[in-house]
This record gives C-alpha cells, structure tokens and sequence, in this order.
C-alpha cells in the first residue's frame, strides 16, 4: 500500500481516520506532515479531512472574464434610476 492516509495523534498513538487494507502488523514507513497549523480554522480541518477521505471533491476552478468599467457604471446607473432599495422592496411587498 502506497499513498497518503489520515490520521490523528491520540494518547501517544497516531490512528488512521479509516481503516486500512493491510495484513495484521505490516511494518510502514511514515513521513510525518502537520496538515493544519494553529491558525487553520475548523471548517477548513474539516473541509481537509473529508477531501483526503475521498468525500468531497474539490469545486472545479471558473475562468471568469473581469467586467468592463462601462458595464460597471451601466448597471450602477440601471440600479440607481429604480431608487433606493427599501423602496423596490416595499413597493414589492405592496404588489403581493
């Protein structure tokens, strides 16, 4: 068996987070590597594990074109002719 695997050091013994598909006492060598330093949230340990785990895949990257400064400032005057937005909201909630 070759790869990277989970784990977590628990009382002095470091234990896979799934199990593995080895033969009772199989010697391994191990490469030790904090995945997470101390200003890693939880949510991004948890996001780690369940990647590793194979549970989640990673979101696939977007290419997105920048906007236009004219686009921009064609949907910022678009915006402002409707008025403020409270005012779209309540003349919204007014038509229901």
């Amino acid at each position: 068996m070759n790869g990277n695997i989970a784990v977590v050091y628990e009382q002095g013994v470091l234990r896979p987070l799934h199990p593995l598909n080895l033969p009772e006492h199989t010697k391994l060598e191990i490469c030790i590597v904090n995945a997470f330093d101390e200003e890693t949230t939880e949510a991004d340990k948890a996001y780690q594990v369940l990647l590793q785990a194979g549970l989640i895949q990673p979101a696939p990257l977007v290419q997105v074109d920048p906007i236009l400064e004219s686009e921009l400032q064609r949907a910022a005057d678009a915006f402002g002719q409707a008025g403020p937005l409270s005012d779209v909201i309540i003349a919204e909630r007014d038509e229901v």
